[in-house]
This record gives structure tokens, C-alpha cells and sequence, in this order.
């Protein structure tokens, strides 16, 4: 199956319908799609309790199975069942039916009282919900997936891209909902039901596949992940050899190379064959350090507290056009607070630069960093500079973020610039 990186402007998903369906013909995944089809004959068992018990099962089951491909897709990996989906929840389902339960909501209590008002929400919601379904994938939490400042945070991220998607989201709804209506008239009996139950899971996870790939597609704008996690074993502490133990710290730390250098140096001198199984170990873990994304590698940095490396590490991928995004903010934010201790400000400034489109619901991260920058600016005797920036973060951070610093600072450059006057 073929992987597109993040960095290599994969293209956009109306032009990806072939790798759609490849995808879908993987054998788990369509198997499992046909299965949950054929389940729908248990619907026929004449017992109420029953049929609501398979109901809730088949639903709970297909709404899990379309999560898990928007989950795999979205973190770029395309190839389903390879990476592991236990942070998708069992009951998503149930959770997913929180935009359709407002949608009925808005029906019965608003569009008969109100018929303007209510087709002007049905509409909203309407248009909110991919969004909606990127956060819940996301978050897993419905309150922080109805937010309307996520959803327009969302949608304003993706730009036209979320218009075409939404045309592609509402197509599907329409050509599944007419296949539904003429299929059970063209097929008789149970067979019918049955090719109408396959088409519906086929249709459900064939859009939020399409829906996975915007996430990934535009994972920078939304301020989302696609890193691979990679586990290293380490070698056990032996306490008993004080070079063994110097050893063993620097493979556990992250130090390949140095761990290397000490054992062919002592091997060298000493002959020591008791330490060929921790040049191994180091040896491939230099192996796996060289095969980790930039970020991974930055991230075991800052672990480390190597914080000078890191930062090296970022001028090099930045004088080459690129940056390197960090999976949590805070791995960036303690780089640029070392670099504003250590009188780096020409590096505070490079690496705050677009913070807020790359981590955009990291408010308060993004307000604390740039803080930094206006007081650089400031120092630079680039007051206005300063002003401009310290009072845009009070503009629009002060509902979402703590801003009571950025406040009282403003308010002292203001007072001591009045007072020069």
C-alpha cells in the first residue's frame, strides 16, 4: 500500500478515489464489512428484545469499525488493522448520534414554531458535522466535539478543501439513502435487506475514509498528529560493573553512539567479549534513532534535556524550508524558553513563528511563547512591535487563556511611553 508523507504534498482526496477503494478491498476490512452485513439476518428473529440487543450491536460495531479507519488514516497509516485502535471507544457510536439527536431537537422544538430559524440551524449542524466527527475521532469527548469554536477553528483550518468534502459527505448521504429506498424493490426478501445493510456500512466507512485523509492531508493546519510510535527495549540495570552501568545509562538514555565509542574502546584494550551484547543493542538502536522521524529524535532530545542539540537540530531542518512539529506543544515551548533564558532570541523568534497555526487549540501555549517574542521585541527597542503583538493576544486569547501577564506588561509599556511624551 502506498504511505505519502506529511511533507511531500500528498494530493487532495478527489484525487485519491482509486486508493479509497483499494483500500476498502483489503481483505479485513471488507470481510468485516460483509460479515456485519449478513449478521442483519438476526433482525428476522421474531422477538423484539432480540432485535434490539443485534440492533445496538451492529450499530455500536459499524460506527467502531468506520472510527478505527478514520482513526488509522488520520495518523497516515493505509494499511487497516496494522496499527493498533484501542483509543477508539467501544460506545462511539452512541456518541456519534449527539449531532443527530440536536438535528431531531432543532425538528420537533424549533423548525415548527420557527420554520426560518430552524432550516438556518438543520443547515449549520448539517455543515458542521465532518467536523464534528474529526473532533470526536480526536478528542473521544462529545462536549469538546460540539464546541462551536472547535468546529470553526476546524473548518476554517481545512478552508475549501472542508466545502468539497461536506458536497462529498452529502452525495453519499443522498445516493445511500436512494439505494436503501429502490434496493429492497428490486431484490425481494431477506436478500434484499441484506445488500441494503452492506451498502450502508460500505458507504459509512467509505466517507469517513475520505474524511480520515482530509484530517491527515491538512494535520499541520488542524494542529494534528501523524507520528508512528516506535518502542525500544533497553537493557536492564546490572549494578554489580561500574562500566556496564555507564553503558547502560547511555543506551537507556538515548546515546547510541557514545555507548558504541566506550564498549570498541574497552574492547579494544581489555578484549572484553562480555560486552558484545550491549554493542549490539547499542548498534541497533542507532539503527532504529536514524530510521525515527526528525520529531521522534527531537522529542528523545528534549527528554534528555539535550536542549542545545535540539535546537541545532531545528535551525538545520529550518534553513532547509522545513520545520519539525513536535507531537506535544510543550516539547517546542521548553525549547523556546531555553533559547529566551540562554539570550537566544534570535531563536525564540524563529521557532514561535506560526505557532498558532501550527498548535491552534494550544491557546494558552501559544499566548505564552509569544509573550516571550513581544518582550524580545521590546528589549529591541521595537516597542510598537511589542504593542501590537501583546494586545492581539489579549484580543483574542483572553476568553480561552490565561492573559493577565501579557495585560500588565502592555499596560507598563503604554504608561512608560505616555510618560516619555
Amino acid at each position: 500500500m502506498k504511505h505519502f508523507e506529511t511533507n511531500s504534498n500528498p494530493p487532495p482526496f478527489w484525487r485519491q478515489f482509486g486508493f479509497f477503494f483499494r483500500y476498502l478491498k483489503q481483505e479485513k476490512l471488507y470481510y468485516q464489512i460483509t460479515l456485519l452485513a449478513f449478521a442483519n439476518i438476526l433482525l428476522f428473529i421474531p422477538s423484539l428484545i432480540i432485535y434490539i440487543l443485534v440492533w445496538s450491536m451492529l450499530f455500536l460495531t459499524s460506527y467502531k469499525l468506520a472510527f478505527e479507519v478514520l482513526h488509522t488514516v488520520s495518523m497516515g497509516q493505509f494499511e487497516f488493522g496494522d496499527l493498533k485502535t484501542y483509543e477508539i471507544d467501544d460506545k462511539i457510536g452512541f456518541k456519534a448520534m449527539s449531532m443527530g439527536v440536536i438535528q431531531l431537537l432543532i425538528f420537533f422544538f424549533v423548525l415548527r414554531n420557527d420554520p426560518a430559524t430552524g432550516i438556518a440551524l438543520l443547515l449549520l449542524t448539517l455543515i458542521a458535522t465532518p467536523a464534528f466527527l474529526m473532533m470526536l475521532c480526536k478528542t473521544q469527548s462529545v462536549l469538546a466535539s460540539l464546541n462551536p469554536l472547535n468546529l470553526i477553528t476546524v473548518i476554517s483550518r481545512i478552508g475549501l478543501h472542508y466545502l468539497w468534502l461536506l458536497v462529498f459527505f452529502i452525495l453519499c448521504a443522498v445516493i445511500n439513502l436512494l439505494l436503501a429506498r429502490y434496493l429492497n424493490q428490486l431484490i425481494p426478501s431477506f436478500i434484499g435487506d441484506i445488500f441494503t445493510a452492506w451498502v450502508l456500512y460500505f458507504f459509512l466507512v467509505f466517507t469517513f475514509l475520505v474524511i480520515g485523509y482530509v484530517m491527515y492531508y491538512k494535520a499541520d493546519e488542524l494542529g494534528y498528529d501523524t507520528i508512528d510510535t516506535e518502542v525500544i527495549e533497553t537493557i536492564k540495570e546490572q549494578p554489580n560493573d561500574p562500566i556496564k552501568e555507564r553503558i547502560i545509562y547511555l543506551i537507556e538514555n538515548k546515546k547510541p553512539k557514545e555507548a558504541i565509542a566506550v564498549i570498541e574502546d574497552l574492547k579494544a584494550e581489555e578484549q572484553r567479549t562480555d560486552l558484545d551484547a550491549y554493542l549490539s543493542k547499542a548498534k541497533q538502536q542507532l539503527i532504529e534513532h536514524n530510521r525515527q522521524r526528525p520529531a521522534d529524535q527531537l522529542q528523545l532530545m528534549v527528554d534528555a534535556k539535550q536542549y542545545k542539540a535540539a535546537i541545532e537540530m531545528m535551525l538545520t531542518y529550518l534553513e532547509d524550508g522545513h520545520f519539525i512539529k513536535p507531537k506535544n506543544v510543550n516539547t517546542l515551548s521548553q525549547l523556546i524558553h531555553y533559547a529566551f533564558e540562554t539570550n537566544q532570541f534570535g531563536v525564540v523568534i524563529k521557532l514561535c513563528r506560526d505557532i498558532d497555526k501550527r498548535y491552534p487549540l494550544e491557546h494558552q501555549a501559544i499566548v505564552d511563547n509569544y509573550f516571550l517574542v513581544a518582550k524580545i521585541y521590546y528589549q529591541q527597542k521595537k516597542t510598537e512591535q511589542a504593542e501590537k503583538l501583546l494586545q492581539a493576544l489579549v484580543n483574542k486569547y483572553n476568553t480561552f487563556a490565561k492573559t493577565q501577564s501579557v495585560s500588565s506588561y502592555l499596560k507598563g509599556i503604554k504608561k512608560l511611553k505616555d510618560n516619555h511624551k
